[in-house]
């Protein structure tokens, strides 16, 4: 994952996937044109909206060169949407602008500076603010990786989905790891959770650079795709799996992804005796 040094000055495309945001996408769009970052390409795939979303996108990419639309025939779903964007884009660099989310003027460019003179890094990503559906707000913070260096390390890290681990997937990601992972893969039980396998996967190729700050700001609607998960047995079943058959189809020494994978096997058991344990010590 080669890079230059202080004049690295990579393109950088920003995916957004949306469905159904006619009422919020503009602002998400608004955030990326008014990036500091020169070289920014924005990729908009509408996943066939039966509101106004298309054209919403439609008038903001008027006089905007570096806007692409790709208005789909049928519903794919976020994963094969995702996907399928990232496959189009031409960015070294990229990341998922969702429709809900918005992005300080300098977040592409001070991500692209966490990454500039770290060849061995991946990905890099800032804190977040969340807003939840009643208007209250947290920063949220993923620090367990701060520090860690090593394949084996961070999937460790990883395998616990300790809390906030999704928040580095707002993160800026190079490209080449798109290629070498293949994409967001789902499980079993269909979309449940499929960043977490994908994140996982990514750590495995490289470090994750944290950088210190709230830089982009999401906001939860009632339609938001995590809101409707069942959060059950059978989905944290189905995403252990999906978890085990990333590491198992990683470049892993096969000593660390049979290490890997148990650890993700038994993972969910081991902390539910500890949450036993504690409740009666």
């Amino acid at each position: 994952m080669a890079q230059g040094g202080d004049d690295w000055r990579p393109k950088v495309t920003a995916l957004v996937p949306c469905y159904k945001s006619a009422g919020f996408v503009r602002l998400t769009l608004d955030c990326l044109a008014a990036q500091t970052w020169p070289d920014l390409e924005i990729l908009v795939g509408d996943d066939n909206s039966p509101d106004d979303t298309l054209a919403v996108v439609r008038a903001f990419a008027e006089g905007r060169p570096n806007v692409r639309i790709i208005a789909r025939e049928a519903n794919l779903g976020w994963l094969r949407n995702s996907n399928d964007l990232m496959a189009r884009a031409t960015g070294e660099l990229m990341f998922f602008a969702f429709h809900d989310d918005l992005y300080a003027a300098s977040y592409v460019e001070k991500l692209v500076a966490a990454l500039r003179g770290r060849p061995e890094a991946v990905l890099a990503f800032s804190d977040m603010g969340l807003t939840e559906l009643d208007g209250s707000r947290e920063r949220r913070s993923f620090t367990a990786l701060d520090g860690v260096t090593g394949s084996l390390a961070r999937g460790l890290v990883m395998a616990r989905r300790q809390r906030f681990w999704s928040v580095p997937n707002r993160g800026l990601f190079r490209a080449e790891a798109f290629r070498r992972i293949g994409g967001i893969k789902p499980n079993d039980c269909g979309e449940y959770s499929a960043d977490w396998n994908w994140l996982l996967h990514m750590a495995l190729l490289g470090d994750f650079v944290r950088v210190p700050e709230v830089l982009c700001e999401k906001f939860y609607k009632e339609g938001s795709i995590s809101k409707q998960w069942a959060r059950n047995a059978d989905e944290r079943a189905a995403l252990r799996r999906a978890g085990i058959r990333e590491v198992r189809e990683s470049a892993l020494p096969l000593h660390q992804r049979l290490l890997l994978m148990s650890a993700i096997k038994w993972g969910d058991q081991i902390r539910a005796v500890r949450t036993a344990l504690r409740k009666v010590m």
